[in-house]
């Protein structure tokens, strides 16, 4: 095959200095070629070259960019989508809340009037941080509830006070029967069993068989526990609140004084100790140092 060889010369002319010839020289030494070519075309070339190269070097870092980039964009779309999946979640979530909240409320409102409160007098929380002024409407519907809820868990707070102390009250309070049996005697004037004169009974008579349980009718301290001449095996409870019960006419005493006691709790048993006519309880409610119709605390009528 033959050689060819490349000669770049100015062409020796008065435009050398614009124009080069390219002389292409074949290995046989035959006839060669001449071919002219512009100073402006061997820089666009070598311009033109270099940007090739500049290109090429270039290329894998800017394809590297570009896939960055669209790595980057898919991951901001798909948490832009788990984003907005949450916070369309949250918000039925807020309005779940704002359906309990206005439940408890009503609940709370309702509980208060059983209590004899007014739930406006109830401080109804802060009204939330200022910092969230001007935010997004959801921000400013969870500070509106941060308030509501600071407002009904202080209500609450204070219906729960309310009811313990309704509930210790209560629970002081004689209600219950002190036992089986039925009812011979009642509260107020009657015919004396012994003398047979008119005398004014203290208290209600219980009659059932002997060893029947006797139970504290409400929370309190044992203050006596002894046998009285006429009462018999006595047991006396404070309460407090000025109320004290007594059982009178045990066969037995099962506490001691000092004991506490609830209310159902068993004391002693049914007998016929002291002055009494047969197997029974005398039961007796005083209030401030006042024997009161025990009847009443019975939900029954006394006679």
């Amino acid at each position: 095959m033959a050689r060819i060889r490349f000669r770049l010369a100015p062409k020796r002319s008065p435009k050398a200095a614009s124009r080069y010839t390219l002389l292409i020289l074949p290995e046989s030494r035959s006839r060669f070629r001449k071919l002219h070519i512009s100073r402006r075309f061997v820089v666009f070339a070598a311009v033109a070259a270099g940007a090739l190269v500049t290109a090429g070097l270039l290329a894998p870092h800017l394809w590297m960019r570009v896939q960055t980039q669209r790595t980057t964009i898919e991951h901001l779309a798909h948490e832009n989508e788990r984003l907005r999946v949450q916070t369309t979640r949250f918000e039925a979530s807020v309005d779940e809340i704002q359906q309990r909240l206005s439940g408890i409320e009503t609940t709370a409102e309702e509980l208060a009037g059983e209590l004899g409160m007014d739930m406006r007098t109830i401080p109804a929380g802060g009204a939330g941080s200022p910092s969230l002024a001007g935010r997004s409407p959801l921000l400013s519907e969870l500070d509106s509830l941060s308030g509501r809820a600071a407002g009904v868990r202080e209500s609450l707070e204070q219906l729960d006070d309310a009811f313990r102390v309704r509930a210790s009250l209560l629970s002081s309070t004689p209600s219950i029967m002190p036992a089986q049996g039925w009812f011979s005697h009642g509260f107020g004037w009657r015919k004396d069993p012994f003398s047979g004169k008119r005398r004014f009974h203290r208290g209600i008579d219980i009659v059932n068989h002997r060893g029947t349980p006797i139970h504290a009718t409400a929370d309190g301290v044992v203050s006596r526990a002894v046998r009285i001449a006429d009462l018999g095996k006595t047991i006396d409870i404070s309460h407090g609140r000025g109320y004290v019960t007594r059982f009178a006419h045990l066969s037995e005493i099962l506490v001691k004084p000092g004991q506490k006691v609830e209310r159902g709790d068993l004391i002693g048993k049914m007998g016929s100790t002291g002055r009494s006519t047969g197997d029974h309880l005398h039961y007796e409610i005083f209030y401030d140092g006042r024997r009161v119709n025990p009847w009443k605390y019975l939900g029954q009528r006394g006679g």
